[in-house]
């Protein structure tokens, strides 16, 4: 419908109508028949275009149809775009003529409507060659088919250890589209240190290369009673039983598989042909984009994980490997609508983070001044030092002042003698916060989620009188959460 109401193509007459409702006279000799689709399932049609393809088979004058496709998908499934891609390959082989080349959009589509937009304006107005110099095609990636992208910068946020890092990635030909509340999903490679004591553990130092990209950490269930059945090992069996739950929770908070191989599995036990049947590749490992839209990169705001247990130094698998690798970095993205920004920018938002939650606090910041939007925007942002820990501190400011942000509120627990949060920042901006909401603020939240998420609801409903605020926000599509 919204490509039927463009003013634009109204000179035109433009007839709107479902694919499975057109026929041969619908279509004249000098139109033009403009395709907008989505694909479901394995690459299939949607309900109102699946007789299409076998009703165009026998169309006596198909060779002759001008025509452009503008595919919509979704890049986390594998068909992506499929049913747009199979129509505009089998129009070709029938001898039609696309007048703009066939988009493939994912979720994030405005940008590419609205360039598709203008480019069929161009067309239509006797631009051919606009048609055919445009190219709108995400290239999806997934965990079978990931970007490789190199690492553009590197560099410490915060003086004090664990340190907070930003990354750029270089992703630049890559055919990656994502905006503002986007997610990235890393596939990483394991630790040096931990492969070598496995392949000694193994007593196979080709171990080192197999398990590079086996999952080390996260365990499961099943992997375990596999290994409690090969090692023939009563006490893991024991861990495993139902009652045992919160102490294998425990057991394996911070551990890696080759604790498991130390405390439970005799030498000789398990063998690198076993693993390497038990061991799933490395799970992908999300974290937020920090970036505004961009073509040739994206940048990332990740906190060192390091830990000491059973004598060794551990360090988190992707992180340990974003900081210590020189790269490229295995990657795909998501969209994450559900932690975009609102479209109407007369409605206010009240962004919360704390720590390295100013990832998808700092995109959306960066969206807004990239676009020159300017909405209300208030940031509360929290962590323990502001010396030390004032993750993008001059750019907020720098925000603030040109404002882009109405308004920056920091928490730093630490700097006095009493520790100070997000919850007490917002008790004393009681006043502000509440107007904001009552004007229909959208809330995006982004932090820990063990302590963070009771917190902030309980101080915003009292900052509010609201005893029910949360459910509220929730059922009205005002509440935004990113929490790990």
């Amino acid at each position: 419908m919204r490509l039927g109401e463009q003013s634009s193509l109204q000179p035109y007459r433009p007839v709107v109508k479902e694919l499975n409702a057109i026929q041969p006279a619908d279509v004249g000799e000098r139109d033009a028949l403009l395709i907008v689709s989505s694909s479901f399932g394995d690459g299939e049609p949607p309900a109102n275009a699946e007789r299409f393809p076998d009703a165009l088979a026998q169309w006596p004058d198909r060779h002759r149809l001008r025509y452009a496709i503008f595919g919509l998908g979704d890049t986390a499934y594998p068909h992506f775009c499929g049913f747009t891609q199979a129509l505009d390959a089998r129009l070709t082989q029938y001898g039609a003529r696309a007048i703009i080349n066939r988009v493939d959009a994912d979720v994030n589509v405005e940008r590419f409507f609205t360039t598709w937009l203008t480019t069929l304006d161009k067309v239509l107005a006797g631009d051919a060659q606009a048609g055919r110099d445009l190219h709108l095609r995400v290239t999806a990636y997934g965990e079978d088919h990931a970007f490789n992208a190199a690492l553009l910068e590197r560099r410490p946020l915060s003086a004090r250890t664990p340190q907070a890092w930003h990354l750029r990635l270089n992703i630049a030909g890559s055919g990656i589209v994502y905006r503002a509340g986007d997610t990235v999903y890393l596939l990483p490679e394991n630790d040096e240190g931990l492969l070598i004591r496995l392949a000694e553990w193994l007593g196979r130092p080709e171990a080192i290369d197999a398990l590079r990209r086996r999952e080390l950490r996260q365990i499961s269930k099943t992997t375990l009673r596999e290994l409690a059945q090969l090692a023939d090992s009563e006490e893991l069996k024991s861990l495993l039983k139902i009652r045992q739950r919160k102490s294998l929770e425990s057991y394996l908070y911070g551990a890696d598989l080759l604790d498991v191989l130390h405390d439970f599995c005799p030498p000789h036990a398990i063998t690198l042909e076993n693993l390497l049947a038990l061991l799933p590749i490395c799970l992908p490992r999300a974290y937020s984009i920090a970036s505004a839209t961009r073509e040739e990169s994206l940048d990332l705001c990740v906190r060192d994980v390091r830990y000491e247990r059973g004598g060794r130094t551990r360090r988190g698998t992707a992180t340990g490997w974003l900081l210590k690798h020189p790269g490229p970095f295995r990657l795909f993205c998501r969209a994450n609508p559900g932690f975009y920004l609102p479209r109407d920018t007369a409605l206010p938002v009240l962004l919360i983070g704390t720590g390295t939650g100013i990832a998808p606090l700092i995109g959306l910041l960066r969206e807004m001044a990239a676009q020159g939007e300017r909405r209300e925007t208030v940031l509360i942002f929290g962590e323990k030092r502001r010396d030390e820990d004032f993750l993008y501190g001059e750019e907020l400011v720098t925000l603030n002042a040109t404002g882009v942000l109405t308004r920056l509120i920091t928490a730093f627990s630490r700097d006095a003698a009493d520790k100070y949060y997000v919850q007490h920042a917002i008790d004393d901006h009681a006043d502000a916060v509440s107007g904001l909401l009552q004007r229909g603020a959208h809330v995006y939240l982004c932090g820990n989620r063990q302590y963070l998420e009771h917190a902030v609801a309980t101080a915003l409903e009292q900052a509010c009188g609201a005893e029910n605020l949360w459910q509220t926000l929730i059922e009205q599509q005002r509440l935004h959460l990113e929490l790990y």
